[in-house]
């Protein structure tokens, strides 16, 4: 609720999105526990999933394939967030298809981390299209270990980009500010002359 007791679709107001914004290296361990949730859901989606469950990680999947055909990296985010909430109904698992709703409504709002940006770096969207084939092709062929293997990668792969995106954010943080002290040095000497 916000303060004047209207209801509000904005996740920040929620305990997990006030830690996450407040310790942004706590999007490692939300990656942390989606490796282990992500594995466990694509191996009993693989085990349980009914042809209805089937039919709409179809549609789910192949929306993320003509997303992928866009120029708009939000549209795949977008796409990849469905498909993966689709696994998470075919897993039958009421309490694992809700957390991860609701936790999915934070990742659509980059309170982990910036999805636009990881999907905007080169090569990024090639590899998770096929990272979510892997998966895909793995729970249709009704194979548990494949599909838990598949999906595992998937979230090691985004934790590693997510590492390797800070370091760079980093690195160039620094950069800049060694930029402006330089300036600032070169400035101070023009008028010390």
């Amino acid at each position: 609720m916000s303060t004047d007791d209207q209801p509000t679709d904005d996740p920040l107001p929620e305990p997990l999105a006030a830690l996450l914004r407040s310790h942004p290296e706590a999007a490692f361990d939300y990656l942390e526990f989606r490796l282990i949730v992500a594995g466990m859901a694509a191996r009993m989606a693989a085990e349980r999933a009914t042809e209805e469950d089937r039919t709409a990680m179809t549609r789910a999947f192949q929306a993320v394939a003509a997303a992928h055909g866009t120029d708009d990296p939000s549209d795949e985010a977008e796409a990849d967030a469905e498909f993966h909430l689709s696994l998470y109904a075919a897993s039958h698992n009421t309490v694992m298809q809700h957390i991860m709703r609701s936790v999915f409504q934070l990742l659509r709002h980059d309170v982990f981390y910036d999805r636009r940006r990881l999907y905007q770096r080169e090569g990024v969207r090639e590899l998770l299209l096929r990272q979510h084939k892997a998966i895909f092709d793995a729970i249709m062929a009704r194979d548990p270990e494949s599909a838990r293997a598949a999906a595992e990668k998937h979230i090691l792969y985004a934790r590693d980009a997510l590492q390797e995106s800070r370091v760079s954010e980093q690195r160039l943080e620094v950069s800049l500010r060694r930029i402006g002290r330089d300036s600032l040095a070169a400035v101070s000497d023009r008028e010390a002359q």
